[in-house]
């Protein structure tokens, strides 16, 4: 029997009724071994079934149901095609259904547990509650068949229930947007492994029949699922912004915009799962008459998502937005142009504008912008960095020009938000290969480098920028930038940029300049990628760039340190010197360029007295490039190499302060000829080259000085030589023109500076620094060319000819000028740095001319010394010389007391004055025109970014210069910080005075300068009155317990510093010109004054507010001062109403017991008007604090009048500048009945009868106690109606004087 059935295998005869022959078990060909038969690989698997099912009788049955419809048949619609592809797979799973119930009929028992065991292998043992799932999913699928086939019907038989042991694959919940897979799950070992996802009988062939056939899926828990954390993108790349932030806010993080959850479209709407055990209502599909129009989103979700309920969110992208309830929000195209709103709905789509989540209005804005510039797709990420290009530019323009044309207003005073932002999003792409980063570096050069002005910053730190470099990381930034130098991808212009962005830091500050020397590779892959190219160029070879000097030079200029790193690669530029623009084989205009840049680089070293020699190294070709200059039409050629002359020149003149020491000697410089050749260069020079003429005329001046110094008789054939050359110049030639349009040309810049609009300001200052230069260089060529040298004796006959009248005139002009207070940062004074040097040079030359009188040269020298910029130490130092030489005995008379002389006079300040110049000796700015002694002691040549802070230690500031108005009275400042001042530390061994001569000392200057300065009508270089005042109060500030040499007759040996007679009598005469009695007669009461507070701040700083010193300087008073009349009228300014009531409560109430030791007359009394303590009239509780000194009698002098006038105000109403409510009136009526109950007869006389008009002039007592007028009857009524007829009668005496 068994051969039998191996024989016949699984072929069975198909019988002629209509029960169909079921299938042979599938091992029917196996032998009666129990093994498989064998199988040969001659055919694939394919092949054997195709020809299986051939051989079989067995064919499934291809009839379709048949469907008959119920109405005419019409053209169907797209929504009848979705309704037939429904009916027609129900039809199909019921044929389905209907064969494997015959098939199940016509088995044996034998057969159908063969076919049940071989589904329990399949499946496991999990097989019952699998099939339970799948009725429960058929019977769902049948019950919604009827809704779906509204209309028609469908024409089958009702198949029989089926077993739950047949194994029917059907549909799964959740699996609706797939309707052809099928899914069956495997339940063996459930739960205690993570099952294969694709799982197959381990008993069937390799190849199994198409009939059997079947991909299933195992069922899967959460737990089977494992995330793993995504890896960055690239190890190296830093993410930006991707934290949240802190708490706390920090200014370093920058946030490239916010993530809208469902702010981006998406390429393919997700459809609804229906969650487990959701009974909701199924939405069903009717046979709607009124189709919607083609394209709309009813139409789309019709057409495609026909089960979506339409107000379903997963398909609201498919709405279009509501432009009413929406903001407008700025949009800008791919230039980085703005959209207007009108028109960014209007812009069809093929523009590319549409890609973001707002597809109705065309443009990006800046939250799409700064989303896609991290995208993932170069080419959108490129376009992004290219929009914000535009944006920037544009942002840099507006932020300049405050008149620029194409505003974006939406945007005004967002600048600097917006800058950090896109140069955030810059940075963040930098490194990044192609077009990506080829923008990225546009984007950074647009918010580093075009977005400020241009300024010439080789002489200045700018710091324009402090919270774009924050945001930069420089030390970061350049790191990368050294990689990027080396990178052979990026292109010639992106390069460029890049070296423009080091440029450009290197400008911003000192600090970043050593940064850049001492980041690793950066300096050797800059000189090497822009400098030493080859020297004949292939034609995809980029050429050297003169940017690259121009930095190293910015470099060199920073500090010493950055110069001597310099010299080493400095040799290797001598080759743009020795090939000549004419035979180089770059463009002339580059060579040129090439040229200029480092001649000035060479310059800059020699400054520092450093690579000197390659003038020696290199004396043929720099012949061979002076034959070149004078043949040559370019001017700024000419200029660089007179500058590089001079400086060498003055190396030369002392060649032991060079580095290292004679580097180039003084014989050297005289074989070569560089005087007579310096002369020569002014061969075909006009009147239009002024600067020309500045750098000649300064470079024949450095070399009369060196020839002074190292020539035969003090230079005297030199100065001869020289004036042969030039003196006819200066009186009818080009020189003389020259020196008459710079006068008139200055003259005109200053008389406009102030119309000028902000951003053309500094090239307007840049002229007056030009035009500065030549008269500054014109006047120490005439001083050098004069006989006598460094000597006050008038001169018998000047060296040549100049207009002295004018420039005397324009020097007192220009000292007034209120340029200088425009001029506060650094690159604004290295602007004008010429125009001070040329100040300092002519107090010189006027000591020389007849007519300056010793007292007129020292208020010109006191005036031009507070002129003096940063870097002309030198200058002020030899004006206060000239000025302290002046100031002697014989010539202060009467003020030069005996005793100020014997202690050593001047000497006893000099070094607290000199200190106030130089407070930093380790930094040494180098001056306008260098000198011997800078090239050896400077350490940069750079001006600090800005004037000096009251909140900055002394010894941490670079310089003092411009000096303050107060800066006289600088050694009592040291003298209360005696503990701290690094003045004290330094002092000589030799240097022996107290406290008492320093004040002398002191004051006496201070007094001294003061008239002088009022005598020429300079009273505005002459201290404020409330500068005065806090002198004097420092002065009585000082440490008491000093044995003084001199006792005063009333109290014995002196104990305090204010008692000194001397000191006493100076701070008297100080103050009386500001006092009321002599406001009408003083010109300095006269003048714009400052509150106590401001005068206060240089000294005290913005730490400590002046009223803790008033407090401090009240508590002291009370302590020592024994009713000092100096001390008690400094009390008195801070009472004037202009302060606040913090002073006035803490002097009558909190010191009220002082009140009565305050005897100071009104006219005594320092303030420029009464009015400042009269007006506004006080209420409130300080007349309280004002009646009880005035009934008692305790105050007198000006502190009586304060009391009367603003106890009468708050009664009398003829006194009151404003109505007054009931309140008000009555507290005026028993403020009176005070006065008149509790008072003496003074105290009634002086309230009743005092009057003063606020329009009027101020009347001082006893006036204002004694007028007349209408007003007497209306108080006396008054008095009637508030205090009664008896009081009125008793009082009718005071009023009418009975």
């Amino acid at each position: 029997m068994s051969s039998e059935r191996s024989l016949i295998g699984s072929v069975y005869e198909r019988k002629t009724s209509t029960a169909q022959s079921l299938p042979s078990p599938r091992f029917a060909k196996t032998p009666g071994s129990g093994f498989p038969a064998v199988q040969h690989r001659s055919k694939s698997a394919f092949a054997r079934a195709k020809e299986e099912e051939k051989s079989s009788s067995n064919v499934r049955s291809t009839a379709v149901p048949l469907v008959i419809p119920t109405s005419p048949v019409k053209q169907p619609r797209p929504r009848d095609l979705e309704v037939d592809s429904h009916t027609a797979d129900v039809a199909m799973r019921q044929q389905i259904s209907e064969e494997n119930e015959r098939r199940v009929a016509n088995m044996t028992e034998e057969e159908r547990e063969q076919e049940r065991r071989e589904v329990l292998e399949q499946l496991g043992s999990g097989a019952g509650d699998l099939l339970e799932r799948i009725r429960a999913a058929r019977s769902r699928n049948t019950t919604k068949a009827p809704a779906i086939a509204e209309g028609m019907l469908v024409k089958n038989e009702q198949a029989p229930e089926v077993s739950c042991e047949i194994p029917i694959v059907s549909l799964l919940p959740g699996l609706a947007t797939r309707r052809s897979l099928s899914r069956v799950k495997s339940l063996e070992d459930f739960g205690k492994r993570a099952p294969p996802i694709l799982v197959k009988s381990s008993t069937r062939p390799s190849s199994p029949s198409k009939a059997s056939r079947q991909l299933r899926f195992a069922a899967l828990t959460p737990a089977d699922v494992y995330v793993y954390e995504s890896a960055p993108v690239s190890p190296k790349r830093k993410a930006i912004a991707l934290p949240p932030p802190p708490d706390a806010p920090d200014s370093s993080i920058v946030s490239l915009g916010t993530f809208k959850e469902n702010g981006l479209p998406r390429k393919r709407p997700l459809s609804p799962t229906t969650p487990k055990g959701d009974d909701r209502p199924e939405q069903k599909v009717t046979d709607d008459k009124s189709e919607p129009e083609e394209g709309t989103p009813e139409y789309i979700r019709r057409r495609y998502f026909p089960n979506v309920p339409a107000d379903n969110p997963s398909v609201s992208w498919m709405k279009p937005s509501s432009s009413n309830s929406e903001p407008v929000l700025l949009r800008f195209d791919l230039t980085g142009a703005p959209i207007p709103a009108e028109i960014s709905a209007a812009l069809p789509s093929h523009l590319g504008l549409h890609h973001h989540a707002d597809g109705d209005h065309a443009g990006y804005t800046f939250d799409d912008i700064f989303l896609l510039s991290r995208s993932t797709v170069p080419a959108q990420r490129t376009t992004m960095l290219n929009i914000l290009v535009g944006i920037a530019r544009r942002l840099g323009m507006q932020a300049r020009d405050p008149h620029y044309a194409d505003r974006i207003s939406e945007l005004q005073g967002k600048e600097e938000e917006l800058r950090k932002r896109i140069l955030a999003a810059g940075l963040s792409a930098m490194i990044e290969k192609g077009g990506v980063g080829v923008r990225a570096i546009e984007v950074v050069w647009e918010c580093v480098v075009g977005w400020d002005a241009l300024f010439d910053a080789g002489r200045a730190e700018l710091d324009l920028a402090p919270a774009i470099m924050s945001t930069l990381q420089v030390p970061d930034f350049l790191t990368r930038a050294t990689e990027l130098f080396t990178q052979v991808y990026l292109p010639s212009e992106s390069l460029a940029q890049l070296l423009s962005i080091v440029y450009r830091l290197s400008q911003e500050s000192i600090t970043i300049a050593e940064s850049i020397m001492k980041t690793p590779g950066l300096l050797p892959a800059l000189i090497q990628t822009f400098l030493f190219t080859p020297i004949s160029p292939p034609s995809d070879t980029p050429l050297p760039n003169p940017v690259a000097l121009q930095c190293l030079t910015v470099l060199a200029s920073s500090s010493r340190t950055n110069a001597l790193a310099l010299c080493e690669p400095a040799d290797a530029l001598l080759r743009f010197i020795t090939m000549l623009p004419p035979t180089s084989p770059f463009p002339e205009s580059l060579a040129t360029n090439l040229l200029i840049e480092t001649l000035r680089l060479y310059a800059t070293l020699a400054s520092y007295g450093l690579y000197s020699h390659i003038a020696t190294s290199a004396a043929s070709y720099f012949a061979s490039l002076f034959t070149y200059i004078v043949s040559s039409n370019s001017r700024p050629l000419k200029v660089a190499w007179a500058g590089l002359v001079e400086t060498w020149i003055v190396c030369s003149t002392d060649p032991h302060h060079t580095t290292p020491p004679h580097d180039i000697l003084w014989s050297q410089v005289t074989s070569w000829g560089w005087g007579a050749e310096v002369l020569q260069l002014r061969q075909g020079i006009t009147e239009g080259q002024a600067e020309v003429w500045a750098a000649i005329w300064s470079a024949s001046s450095a070399w009369l000085e060196g020839a002074r110094v190292n020539g035969i008789r003090g230079g005297e054939g030199e100065r001869a030589e020289t004036l042969n050359t030039i003196q006819d110049g200066f009186i009818k030639g080009v020189e003389h023109s020259i020196v008459r349009t710079s006068l008139e040309a200055l003259r005109a810049e200053l008389a406009q500076i102030h119309d000028t609009p902000l951003p053309e300001r500094y090239q307007c200052l840049q002229r007056i620094g030009m035009h500065a230069r030549v008269l500054s260089s014109v006047v120490r060529l005439w001083l050098a060319c004069a006989s006598i040298a460094n000597t006050d004796a008038p001169l018998g006959t000047p060296p040549f000819s100049l207009p002295f009248a004018e420039l005397s005139s324009f020097c007192a002009f220009v000292v007034s000028h209120s340029l200088w207070s425009l001029v506060t940062r650094g690159v604004e004074q290295a602007a004008c740095k010429h125009l001070a040097t040329f100040l300092a040079y002519f107090h010189r030359l006027s000591r020389h001319i007849p007519g300056t009188s010793p007292d007129l040269w020292v208020a010109q020298g006191v005036t031009i010394l507070e002129r003096q910029l940063p870097g002309e130490e030198e200058h002020a130092f030899q004006i206060l010389g000239a000025i302290l030489a002046i100031l002697t005995p014989q010539f202060l008379g009467a003020m030069a007391l005996p005793s100020i002389w014997e202690k050593g006079g001047w000497s006893v300040i000099k070094p607290f004055l000199d200190y106030t110049i130089r407070p930093n000796w380790e930094v040494y700015i180098a001056p306008s025109d260098i000198t011997p002694e800078s090239i050896m002691r400077c350490t940069t040549l750079r001006l600090p970014s800005s004037s000096s802070s009251s909140s900055v230690p002394d010894e941490d500031r670079p310089t003092g210069l411009p000096l303050p108005r107060v800066w006289l009275t600088s050694p009592i400042d040291h003298l209360l910080r005696s503990g701290s001042s690094p003045v004290f530390k330094a002092l000589p061994s030799s240097w022996d005075a107290s406290e008492v001569d320093v004040v002398r000392a002191s004051l006496l200057l201070v007094k001294a300068t003061q008239e002088i300065l009022v005598r020429y009508s300079l009273s505005q270089f002459a201290m404020k009155r409330s500068e005065m005042v806090f002198t004097c109060m420092k002065v009585f500030m000082l440490e008491h317990g000093q044995q003084q040499e001199y006792s005063s007759p009333a109290t014995g040996d002196e104990e305090e510093v204010f008692r000194d007679l001397i000191v006493s009598k100076s701070m008297s005469d100080l103050l009386v010109p500001f006092t009321l009695g002599a406001s009408a007669s003083s010109p300095s009461s006269k003048l714009p004054d400052i509150d106590l507070e401001q005068a206060s701040l240089p000294f005290l700083g913005s730490g400590t507010p002046f009223y803790q010193f008033y407090t401090d300087f009240l508590a002291l008073y009370d302590a020592i001062s024994f009713s000092h009349p100096i001390f008690a009228s400094l009390l008195l300014p801070p009472l004037a109403l202009t302060y606040p009531i913090d002073y006035r409560r803490l002097l009558w109430a909190d010191f009220a017991h002082v009140l009565r030791t305050v005897r100071t007359p009104v006219d005594q009394v320092i303030a420029g008007d009464l009015r400042d303590f009269l007006y506004p009239v006080e209420k409130g509780e300080m007349i309280g604090k004002y009646v009880s000194p005035v009934l008692q009698g305790s105050v007198d002098g000006f502190l009586r009048l304060i009391t009367v006038h603003h106890v009468a105000c708050n009664i009398w109403p003829d006194l009151r500048s404003e109505e007054v409510g009931p309140e008000q009136e009555d507290v005026a009526k028993k403020l009176l009945k005070m006065v008149v109950e509790k008072g003496d007869g003074r105290a009634v006389h002086e309230v009743l009868r005092y009057r003063q008009v606020r329009e009027e002039t101020v009347i001082y007592p006893p006036a204002c106690f004694e007028t007349s007028g209408e007003w007497i009857a209306d108080r006396a009524e008054f008095v009637q109606q508030a205090l009664g007829s008896e009081l009125h009668e008793r009082l009718q005496g005071v009023f009418y004087g009975q």
